[in-house]
């Protein structure tokens, strides 16, 4: 293995879908060539200009190099691109005589792309196509203002097979993904209308990458009031999502059946996924909010290791910080404790994940202190408002998902 191609797998390890894989490999080309571009094949015959970059830097996908998107001619034309992948798996090198011949192509970006080779001087292109497993994903172009060495095309196709696979397992991650965003979007129920309450909640994938997460909220009746949720599973991959709606529905079950109170709840959940086999490794906020009572309502609440909820009244925002018990998983019918807060008309209580919390540049005390500012000066808001509000001034670059629940007290 060449230090060059080495350094190509390092640049593609973990990128995060195929135009990262694509800018990576074209900035590191630069070594070998004096300017790269990286074609994705989108459609096949689709063809969509995702990086080009020279010795000094990007280049600027101007109008004038041709559309960043264009249909490539049939085969048997003279264009480069056309060439290299209708005969996917070779290396095509070009010469001045070639590429002269290409500036005159029906093919769009073929014929700008030699057009422009020839303008800066360019003596030989490689041009290669990226192909995984008989399937061409895209195409690399090298060009210089000399001859390649013979070695140099050796160390390209070897490169160009590595990329090719480093673009399929990028594109299929993205899938992954987006699968199972998908499904943790649809299992996000909108709040109920409850009387006497005004209930607001979000849920936001990662501002940063594509990672997915097993962050949850959920609001739903039970016998003796309405229970209210917020989680987070542990990981940030489709293993997690899916033990998420696990957790999620075996909570909503217990809850609703056995009508107890949410510390109870909680381990027979943990208890329950134990003897599944399921993994309940997770952080979970349970309250129950029990109808009025001359004027009060009561949260009955326990905290398997999640974050204090924020209690709001008269414009002071609070902290209900008491020893939380342990997060799921972890000790299989260890203690669980309950809280109770009164709530009383006007009331704001502010339920949330870690995503919209946490952050490498401040302790998670300054961060929560943090939250608690932002909803002291969402006092007088309704919940839709102050949610919005949150997440603007905290969760705006979260690098991870970000469940919230807000509920008032009317």
């Amino acid at each position: 293995m060449t230090s060059l191609l080495a350094a190509v797998v390092r640049d593609t390890a973990g990128a995060p879908d195929s135009s990262a894989v694509l800018d990576r490999v074209a900035r590191r080309l630069t070594e070998l060539a004096d300017w790269v571009f990286a074609d994705r094949l989108d459609e096949p015959d689709l063809v969509t200009r995702v990086a080009a970059h020279g010795r000094s830097g990007p280049i600027t996908l101007s109008p004038a190099m041709g559309p960043r998107s264009a249909r490539r001619s049939s085969a048997g034309s003279v264009g480069l691109l056309p060439a290299v992948l209708d005969a996917p798996g070779q290396l095509l090198r070009f010469d001045i005589a070639a590429l002269q011949a290409a500036a005159s192509s029906d093919d769009v970006r073929s014929r700008v792309q030699a057009q422009g080779a020839l303008d800066v001087g360019a003596h030989e292109l490689l041009v290669v196509a990226l192909v995984a497993h008989g399937l061409p994903k895209g195409v690399l172009t090298l060009g210089s203002r000399s001859r390649f060495a013979d070695a140099d095309v050796v160390v390209v196709t070897d490169i160009a097979l590595h990329v090719a696979l480093a673009l399929e397992a990028a594109q299929l991650l993205v899938v992954q993904r987006e699968v199972a965003r998908a499904m943790q979007t649809s299992l996000m129920p909108p709040v109920p209308r409850v009387p006497g309450l005004l209930l607001a909640a979000r849920y936001v994938p990662a501002a940063q990458g594509l990672d997915v997460g097993g962050d949850w909220y959920d609001a739903f009746d039970v016998p003796g009031g309405l229970c209210v949720v917020v989680g987070d599973a542990s990981g940030h991959d489709v293993a997690a999502a899916t033990r998420m709606a696990d957790l999620r529905n075996l909570l909503r079950a217990h809850a609703v059946d056995r009508g107890e109170g949410p510390a109870a709840t909680l381990s027979r959940l943990e208890r329950t996924a134990d003897a599944l086999g399921l993994d309940a490794g997770a952080t979970c906020f349970v309250g129950l909010l029990r109808p009025p009572r001359d004027g009060v309502r009561q949260l009955l609440w326990s905290s398997a290791g999640h974050l204090p909820p924020v209690h709001l009244r008269g414009g002071h925002a609070t902290l209900l910080e008491t020893p939380a018990d342990l997060m799921l998983g972890v000790e299989v019918g260890s203690r669980r404790t309950e809280q109770v807060t009164e709530l009383l008309p006007g009331d704001v209580v502010v339920l949330c994940t870690d995503g919209l919390v946490e952050s490498r540049e401040a302790p998670l005390g300054e961060r929560l202190e943090a939250l608690r500012a932002s909803v002291e000066r969402g006092a007088g808001d309704d919940p839709d408002i102050m949610a919005e509000r949150m997440l603007r001034e905290l969760g705006g670059q979260a690098s991870d998902d970000v469940a919230l629940l807000v509920v008032q007290v009317l």
